[in-house]
């Protein structure tokens, strides 16, 4: 069983993301965040759910201006997976402005939600 990474990010505005490895590139599909609600009885014990963004952070190859990153908001990004699995965020944005650092460039994206291609 092969451990699956992020491979391969296509941003339909930037083309493919120069993807450092070993970049702690991380991708959360986003869904509920819950949260406990206490009761004076354990049957009415619950929970309350808060949706959450799907998010993509990353560590690029600093190939690109890191300003070209600066008015990103209604990209669409296609996420591969290595040993398969293809998800898409689209609607994306950029959330702060991305840090260049020693020949890398960290990013992080949020959409409202992504979607499972394959």
């Amino acid at each position: 069983m092969e451990l699956k990474k992020v491979k391969r990010v296509i941003s339909s505005v930037l083309g493919e993301l120069p993807l450092k490895d070993g970049g702690g590139n991380t991708f959360k599909p986003g869904g509920f965040k819950r949260e406990t609600q206490g009761a004076e009885v354990a049957e009415n014990i619950g929970y309350v759910e808060t949706p959450t963004a799907a998010e993509l952070t990353g560590t690029l190859n600093a190939a690109m201006d890191p300003s070209v990153f600066r008015n990103i908001s209604n990209d669409t990004l296609t996420i591969y997976l290595s040993g398969g699995g293809q998800h898409m965020m689209p609607r994306a944005w950029i959330t702060e402005a991305a840090e260049l650092g020693n020949g890398e460039i960290k990013i992080t994206y949020n959409s409202g939600k992504s979607e499972k291609l394959v």
